[in-house]
């Protein structure tokens, strides 16, 4: 039976991708924390604007390729590996000049741009990350090069522990010299230019383990038809990564521009703490992309579907317990950015509707994920599109009357829109993301996480008893994961932990 054995790869690369999902969450939210604990509400807004902004430019500098790296290294590893170099030589040359020229462009029509704004004080920090854009991409591309071999170790070293790791750092070494805000910039940005070059060396030294070139090789036939193939896929996903960026982005500079920059920075603080629950779940989908792509290449779509549901499985294990504590006691999440100067806690209906909205979509699965794997890229661009449009209209619909919760309800409805419509498209060829076990999955999560956190929110304010509710629910789920260990798949999660040791 060939089941056990693809549960217990994605166990392998998820367990990984969740030692740097949990870095990488904690990286953020100190780097977040530092800021809102010793800088105004103004300077924080300035700051989380401009990243945002960055990495929304980033999407367009990269042109949606990484997804197409992973895939087509993926598959080419497994049916022409001498035509891997020629894959990334076919996406990263482009993007190169791509994000070079969108650079040297932002740099020198930055002033202008921002002259009559309020980020006119600002403009020597937007000028420093644009400068960063070509560097950015080559850290994201190599990486997920890496992934496309199957491995997420090298983006646990390197983005995780090395470039997420450093950025908190940085930051608060710049806070405890009192430096201004272009400092904190910097301390965000540089850590950049060590995952680029730490993705390159660990790209060439996967290649030549495996004995692959890593740029174009003689052997590998026509460049130009291999360039063909994959810019046809990556063309319409170019568009989709900027739109999905921009769901998860472009909220904070409508947010600051509509209803101010202090507003900006508690929506950030109370936005990115939910959002970073997703991190919990990304060494799963970075690993049952690369899967999924495998198996549909050898046409046993049957067991794709097994893995896919299996990782729905463990999304909602991972994810419900973060979004359910979220939910219930959003005073505490915002307690943790709060300051004797600062009052963050506004933030507390973004955590409540963000919690919701990410509860409904993480149990749908990595549906888009599947849907490109499945080489269905122009459907993902609508429908990433259709998300993109319904945030946006009601990001402008609803700021003006609601503040920062319109922001969140529209970046709910939007999780809800995309992860809908792949949901029903790759149905006819893989199934239903959901079973019987992603339902176990969550009955248990509602009846520890949902249940006592919320009861001693209704009875208590005080924050240490919260804590203490949160932590007995963790005892409670951990025991009924237990008893349901062999309906949860949690022997294959074992078995691919002791694999990987």
């Amino acid at each position: 039976m060939t089941e056990r054995p693809e549960l217990q790869r994605l166990a392998r690369g998820g367990l990984g991708g969740l030692l740097a999902a949990v870095v990488s969450s904690l990286g953020g939210l100190v780097f977040i924390a530092i800021i809102t604990h010793n800088y105004s509400r103004s300077a924080a807004g300035e700051v989380f604007t401009l990243t945002s902004l960055f990495l929304i430019a980033l999407a367009v500098a990269t042109l949606g390729s990484d997804t197409g790296v992973v895939r087509f290294v993926a598959l080419k590893r497994e049916l022409a590996p001498e035509q891997v170099g020629a894959v990334m030589a076919s996406i990263l040359l482009p993007v190169l000049g791509l994000s070079s020229l969108l650079a040297a462009t932002l740099v020198w029509a930055l002033p202008g741009l921002l002259a009559d704004t309020s980020y006119a004080g600002q403009v020597d920090q937007a000028r420093l990350l644009a400068v960063f854009l070509p560097v950015a991409a080559v850290s994201n591309l190599t990486l997920a090069a890496t992934r496309g071999f199957g491995s997420v170790r090298q983006t646990i070293m390197i983005e995780s522990l090395l470039r997420q790791g450093l950025q908190p750092i940085l930051a608060l070494i710049v806070a405890l010299l009192s430096a201004d805000s272009y400092w904190l910039v910097a301390a965000w940005i540089v850590p950049y230019a060590v995952s680029a070059a730490g993705g390159l060396w660990a790209y060439r030294g996967i290649c030549r383990r495996n004995e692959i070139p890593a740029w174009v090789s003689p052997r590998a036939g026509s460049a130009a038809g291999v360039a063909e193939e994959v810019w046809r896929f990556n063309a319409p996903r170019s568009i989709t990564q900027i739109a999905q960026m921009s769901i998860r982005r472009a909220d904070i500079p409508i947010v600051s521009a509509i209803a101010g920059k202090e507003a900006a920075a508690i929506y950030t603080a109370a936005s990115r703490f939910v959002a970073s629950g997703l991190q919990g779940i990304k060494g799963i989908q970075q690993m049952v992309g690369p899967q999924l792509a495998r198996l549909v290449a050898v046409g046993d779509s049957a067991q794709a579907g097994t893995t896919l549901r299996a990782a729905t499985t463990w999304n909602v294990l991972l994810a419900w317990p973060i979004y359910l504590s979220c939910a219930a006691l959003p005073g505490l999440v915002m307690a943790l950015f709060d300051s004797a100067q600062y009052d963050y806690s506004p933030g507390e209906i973004v955590v409540v509707i963000l919690a919701i909205g990410m509860l409904i979509g993480t149990a749908a699965g990595p549906v888009d994920i599947a849907l490109l794997m499945l080489g269905r890229s122009v459907q993902s661009l609508r429908n990433n599109m259709a998300a993109l449009l319904t945030n946006l209209v009601l990001n402008f619909a609803l700021i003006p009357v609601w503040g920062i919760a319109g922001a969140a309800f529209a970046w709910a409805v939007s999780i809800l829109v995309s992860n809908a419509l792949p949901t029903w498209q790759i149905r006819p060829q893989l199934g239903w993301t959901s079973d019987r076990r992603t339902a176990v999955a969550a009955v248990v999560a509602l009846g520890t996480f949902g249940v006592i956190p919320l009861t001693t929110g209704a009875v208590t304010d005080s924050l240490w008893w919260q804590l203490g509710s949160v932590l007995v629910a963790g005892l409670a789920y951990a025991g009924l994961v237990y008893a349901n260990r062999r309906v949860l798949l949690i022997d294959e999660l074992v078995a691919g932990l002791r694999r990987r040791r």
